[in-house]
């Protein structure tokens, strides 16, 4: 149940997508297409509605809310899709800032994110061109070398959301003291930024090269594979809330339509088949949504006590979410297809955008296989 607060927080992110001109002029890889997202929709958003600085604390300029927020505010982005620096800025790179709330570079950025003109991401997969979770924490496709007080960073990241876009670059690298994060501009000497062609049109990935880029340190470099463990695990939680909301998404279009298309003079939606279909599609939002909230729940208790329980509690709850829910959208997704039929599958019906979306989101960061085997490392199994 969400709170009065939350849900005039939801209500305002609806009105600003129902308001803005949609998905469709900013997807990828088409011709007419000038910016990767919608700056104005990000505009609002991030500063009027204040989205880009939810979580951060209200010190650095912030709202300070909790991760609970930050799912309500997933789940509405996620019903667009939206066309917005969510993902990379927000459940990426500032989740990672959080975890190194402490350390002086990490509050500039949270500070300058908040404000709603920086954009940011995290880039730590390896060069393999992998979406693995494990790679992801290992730092294996950069390393950073310090010579005369600075860090120069070499190496190749793949899928790198936001990556031609974002202001500033997170980089996860090898160091002689283990991994580390530190932080490259964007627009630095050294770095080559090339976006690739990805299955979802609405989040950009890309190739992210450096050959000697200039990086600052965020934290010390002992214990910054787990710390960076964390912050993916507090950005699943985020996604499987968008997850969610694309289901819901899904789901409300179909049942629409079911309601509207007539075959045999009667409504398909009065058809037993189709009935069928449809509640099947709502259990596995339900279920889905309770597995969203239970790691929405982890993180806020990780982040207000962090600590190896509650970074395990978080492990498991992170990986679950991210295995049921991935899951659940992409039978959602292909469900809902099948309901609108051959209308479903046309370049015009947004069907198709939201199956991408579900493809995309369940191979992100580790396929649901992984996730379940990681579920049984971390739940001692």
């Amino acid at each position: 149940m969400l709170s009065d607060e939350q849900l005039e927080l939801k209500s305002a992110v609806t009105r600003c997508l129902e308001r803005s001109v949609g998905p469709r002029p900013f997807l990828a890889g088409e011709p007419t297409t000038e910016t990767a997202w919608d700056p104005e929709l990000w505009r609002v958003l991030g500063t009027e509605v204040g989205i880009a600085g939810l979580v951060v604390p209200e010190e650095l300029g912030g709202s300070g809310a909790r991760y609970a927020e930050l799912a309500v505010v997933a789940e509405a982005l996620g019903t667009g899709p939206a066309a917005v620096p969510f993902l990379g800025t927000v459940a990426l790179a500032t989740s990672a800032l959080l975890v190194h709330r402490d350390d002086p570079v990490s509050r500039e950025l949270l500070s300058r994110i908040a404000e709603g003109g920086t954009t940011a991401t995290l880039a730590c997969t390896d060069n393999a061109d992998t979406c693995d979770f494990q790679a992801a924490c290992s730092g294996a496709g950069v390393t950073a070398a310090e010579a005369e007080g600075e860090w120069r960073l070499t190496g190749r990241v793949g899928f790198v959301v936001d990556t031609t876009t974002a202001d500033e670059l997170l980089v996860a690298a090898r160091t002689p003291a283990g991994v580390a994060l530190l932080v490259v501009a964007g627009v630095a000497a050294g770095v080559e930024r090339v976006q690739s062609a990805s299955l979802d049109l609405t989040r950009p990935l890309g190739v992210l090269t450096l050959d000697g880029a200039l990086g600052r340190l965020i934290g010390p470099p002992e214990g910054a594979d787990e710390r960076i463990s964390s912050a993916l695990d507090l950005a699943l939680v985020v996604l499987a809330a968008e997850q969610v909301g694309g289901m819901q998404a899904c789901l409300d279009g179909a049942v629409e339509y079911a309601k509207q298309r007539v075959q045999f003079d009667r409504p398909i939606g009065s058809f037993q088949a189709i009935k069928h279909q449809l509640v099947d599609v709502l259990l596995e939002v339900e279920m889905a949504r309770s597995a969203a909230e239970t790691a929405t729940a982890a993180a806020d208790a990780f982040l207000l006590e962090p600590g190896p329980e509650t970074a395990r509690a978080l492990t498991v709850a992170a990986s679950l979410a991210k295995s049921v829910c991935s899951e659940a959208f992409m039978r959602t997704a292909e469900a809902t297809l099948h309901v609108y039929g051959g209308t479903g599958f046309t370049w015009e019906h947004d069907a198709h955008l939201h199956w991408r979306r579900a493809k995309a989101s369940e191979l992100f960061l580790g396929t649901p296989v992984t996730h379940r085997e990681r579920l049984a490392v971390g739940a001692g199994l």
